[in-house]
C-alpha cells in the first residue's frame, strides 16, 4: 500500500520541524517546501530518511508567481497529490499603516494567499476521484483580536481565512480546510526570551501554545474525517484579550 503524502510548506520554520515529524510518525511521505536551500531543512529531512521516511526537498520562493505556477506543476512528481496540505509558509515582517510598504504587501499576498490558492487548484485538478484531501492553513490568533502591527502580513493572512471559509462553502465532499490560529508559540519579532516567558505568563492559560498540541489537533482532525473544515483558534484565550499592539511591541 503506498503511504499518503503530506506537503509542508514554509519547512524552514520553526513549526515546520514538529509538523513534519508528526506526518512522518504517522507513516506519511513527505513534500517539504523552503523558499531557498537551508541547512535546517536538509539536517531534517536527512533525520527523517535515517528514521525511514520517505522525504522530498523542494525549493521555490513563493514570491514569484512564476515560481508558484513551477511548484504547483511538480509538487505531485515525488509521491503524487498530498492528502495533507499544511500551508505554513509566511513572510513575516513589521510594517505598520502609515508606514506601510507595498512591497511587503505584495510579497505577502503572494506567500500567503496566491500559493495556497494555487496549490489547492492544482491539487484537485490532479488528485484521483476518489481522493479526499485536508487542508490545513497556519493562520494567527491575530486575526480574531486585530492590532495594526505586521499590517501587510496581517491582510495576507485575513486573506488565506477567508480563502479556508469559501472553500468549506462551496459544497465539496472530497475537500475539508482547516484554519488554525495559533497563539504566541514562539518568541515574536524582536521579542527577547526572557519577555517571551513574561508574555507568555499573561495569556489566560498561563503558557505559550506548544507546537505539539497544535500536531494533536491536526491528529485528532485527520482521524476524525466526518468533522466539517472550519477554524480553529489555539491559543488560551490570547485572542479574547484586546491588545492595541502586537504583544512584541506592549
Amino acid at each position: 500500500m503506498t503511504a499518503p503524502a503530506a506537503l509542508i510548506t514554509g519547512a524552514s520554520s520553526r513549526l515546520a520541524a514538529p509538523l513534519a515529524r508528526f506526518f512522518a510518525g504517522r507513516g506519511h511521505a513527505l513534500v517539504l517546501h523552503q523558499r531557498s536551500p537551508r541547512k535546517n531543512v536538509a539536517a531534517l529531512a536527512e533525520e527523517l530518511r535515517g528514521q525511514g521516511a520517505a522525504v522530498e526537498v523542494m525549493t521555490f520562493d513563493f514570491v514569484a508567481r512564476e515560481n508558484i505556477e513551477a511548484f504547483c506543476a511538480h509538487m505531485a512528481e515525488p509521491f503524487g497529490v498530498p492528502e495533507a496540505i499544511v500551508n505554513n509558509a509566511s513572510n513575516f515582517v513589521h510594517d505598520f499603516p502609515g508606514r506601510g510598504d507595498a512591497n511587503l504587501l505584495t510579497e505577502s499576498f503572494m506567500v500567503h494567499m496566491l500559493a495556497p490558492f494555487q496549490i489547492l487548484e492544482a491539487a484537485c485538478r490532479d488528485k484521483s476521484p476518489d481522493q479526499r484531501l485536508n487542508v490545513f492553513n497556519i493562520l494567527d490568533q491575530k486575526l480574531l483580536n486585530l492590532n495594526p502591527d505586521y499590517y501587510s502580513y496581517t491582510l495576507g493572512k485575513s486573506g488565506l481565512q477567508t480563502l479556508t471559509q469559501m472553500w468549506n462553502r462551496a459544497g465539496r465532499a472530497d475537500v475539508r480546510a482547516f484554519g488554525l490560529l495559533p497563539g504566541l508559540m514562539f518568541p515574536s519579532g524582536p521579542q527577547s526570551e526572557a519577555r517571551f516567558v513574561e508574555d507568555s505568563a499573561k495569556i489566560p492559560t498561563g503558557r505559550a501554545l506548544p507546537p505539539h498540541e497544535l500536531c494533536a489537533l491536526i491528529g485528532f482532525l485527520l482521524d476524525h474525517p466526518d468533522m466539517p473544515g472550519g477554524l480553529f483558534p489555539l491559543d488560551g484565550g490570547e485572542h479574547l484579550l484586546a491588545r492595541s499592539r502586537d504583544v512584541a511591541f506592549e
